[in-house]
């Protein structure tokens, strides 16, 4: 069990599927947990017993199995959130980052993340982020991320009291000062100082000189036509890759810095 734990510990820090198309041993076909099992069981005698018995005796009880895969993925993860949030208690004060994204499905998802300061021997004091999962959101405003964030904290039993600390993006939902997320967490607790995140306030200000400028637009709408002129056919793309070493990037609106991307091709 211990081995089967320490694979879904690998998978699980590097973000591995686990399962295949089937969950037969032996098939090239049946994922990461299996075949990591396999490869450890060539020269781990405890496992290659047990990969045996399966085998040979066609025994169901061999924790192989997806279900058991879920619940030792489920295990791992609570005994994690657990030492973070005892770390957390042990610092004491603490501050929030919040950001809200959604998912695939066009669910909407907030990220919670707590930064505080660990103290131990071994590495002294230093500023420590742990993100406790993501919760589903309904309603996208400052009032409703507020609530869900605050039964996310009782299910913690964190005192909001030792919050001293607030960090979001520039949305109004999030900084309003009537009706923000910050504003009202600031009437629970007056001592969370809310600051801006540093990174999304200059890409906003770089974003909005750009904006401003003739020959900067023109500039970069032109990389957008040529981006446009080769993505849009195969045969324009070969050539492109023929003769330029680096290939043409799309441009994200959001992410100010991606654009360099765009401009090193030319």
């Amino acid at each position: 069990m211990e081995r089967l734990i320490d694979i879904v510990i690998f998978l699980g820090e590097r973000n591995l599927a686990f399962r295949g198309s089937d969950e037969t041993l032996g098939s090239p076909q049946n994922g990461n947990f299996l075949g990591l099992f396999e490869l450890l069981a060539k020269r781990d005698p405890v496992l290659n017993k047990l990969q045996n018995r399966i085998i040979r005796h066609k025994t169901k009880q061999h924790y192989l199995s997806k279900s058991i895969q879920n619940e030792l993925i489920n295990l791992v993860a609570k005994e994690t959130k657990n030492a973070l949030l005892t770390q957390l208690k042990q610092a004491k004060y603490y501050s929030i980052i919040l950001d809200c994204t959604p998912d695939i499905s066009h669910q909407e998802q907030m990220t919670v993340i707590f930064r505080f300061v660990q103290c131990d021997d071994e590495h002294g004091a230093r500023v420590k982020e742990a993100f406790f999962g993501y919760l589903r959101v309904n309603n996208s405003t400052g009032e409703g991320l507020l609530n869900v964030f605050l039964k996310r904290s009782e299910e913690l039993r964190l005192d909001l009291a030792d919050c001293r600390g607030q960090c979001y993006d520039n949305g109004a939902n999030m900084k309003g000062k009537e009706a923000g997320f910050q504003a009202r967490f600031l009437k629970i607790n007056p001592k969370a100082l809310y600051v801006p995140c540093a990174n999304h306030s200059l890409n906003l200000v770089v974003v909005d000189s750009v904006k401003s400028s003739t020959e900067a637009l023109v500039f970069f709408g032109v990389l957008t036509q040529l981006y446009s002129l080769f993505s849009s056919s195969t045969q324009r793309w070969t050539i492109l890759k023929k003769n330029v070493p680096l290939s043409l990037k799309s441009q994200l609106a959001t992410r100010w810095e991606s654009r360099i991307n765009c401009i090193s091709p030319l």
